[in-house]
């Protein structure tokens, strides 16, 4: 049990930008570092998929008590690792949603048209252009941010706060939001979430718009701002091509 723990705790770490995971990982006080990081590792590198079958599980909603970094690591080695390396309550809590699960992930893998599961960890190809985050702007007309933000997170996303850098929102997990670095009144969310059919974005209480058309509202900002979005393709901040690219 102690494992898990000591995962989920390193997980939330890294998402609050503690540290490194080997740092965070070695500072842990685990008695088995490796093990503790190989589990890190592979987690982190399934966490998409791994957010998608806990959400489409409703596994949150059904065990209130169950953290989603800890609900992570125990799905990943029931699903993808080499078994639960534990007993007591963790092990007879997941185990009695392991049918679910299981067929969920098989149910993932046949809607992607993959046969193995390392097949559903998302790749960039090379020479493939990135896709641009998904961008929300909260209409303060009708609403403010902190409901806003109180809103998605009662729906099982997690809040990280203000994005520092360009990495940090190609990294957004399919469940995860920041706020913009420039716009105050901007959210980030994964390239691929679909909010067309939300109720705010139906009430008009959010608008799903692109960037680079709100920053003629916002001259203040207007460089600084396209430094950042040339920094998500790794271009020379010259804005070379940028309007080819948006």
């Amino acid at each position: 049990m102690a494992l898990y723990v000591k995962a989920a705790a390193v997980l939330g770490q890294l998402e609050a930008k503690r540290g490194s995971v080997k740092a965070l990982v070695f500072n842990s006080g685990h008695k088995n570092i490796k093990q503790l990081y190989a589990l890190v590792c592979e987690t982190l590198r399934y966490t998409s998929v791994l957010e998608d079958i806990i959400s489409m599980t409703d596994l949150l909603k059904k065990e209130k008590k169950l953290q989603m970094n800890v609900a992570k690591v125990l799905v990943y080695d029931l699903l993808f690792g080499k078994g639960l390396k534990c007993g007591g309550s963790w092990k007879t809590l997941i185990m009695k949603h392991r049918s679910q699960l299981k067929s969920t992930l098989a149910r993932l893998k046949v809607k992607r048209k993959v046969c193995r599961n390392e097949d559903l960890i998302e790749s960039k190809p090379a020479g493939k252009e990135y896709q641009l985050p998904r961008y929300v702007r909260v209409n303060l007309l009708k609403t403010n941010m902190e409901d806003v933000i109180d809103y998605f997170k009662r729906e099982d996303y997690l809040y990280l706060g203000q994005a520092t850098d360009a990495d940090h929102l190609k990294n957004l997990g399919s469940k995860q939001f920041v706020s913009d670095a420039h716009l105050p009144e901007l959210l980030v969310f994964h390239p691929k979430i679909d909010l067309h059919e939300n109720v705010l974005y139906t009430a008009g209480h959010i608008i799903l718009q692109d960037k680079v058309s709100l920053l003629t509202h916002h001259p203040a900002t207007h460089n600084e701002a396209l430094k950042y979005i040339c920094l998500l393709f790794n271009q020379d901040p010259l804005y070379s091509n940028l309007t080819e690219k948006i």
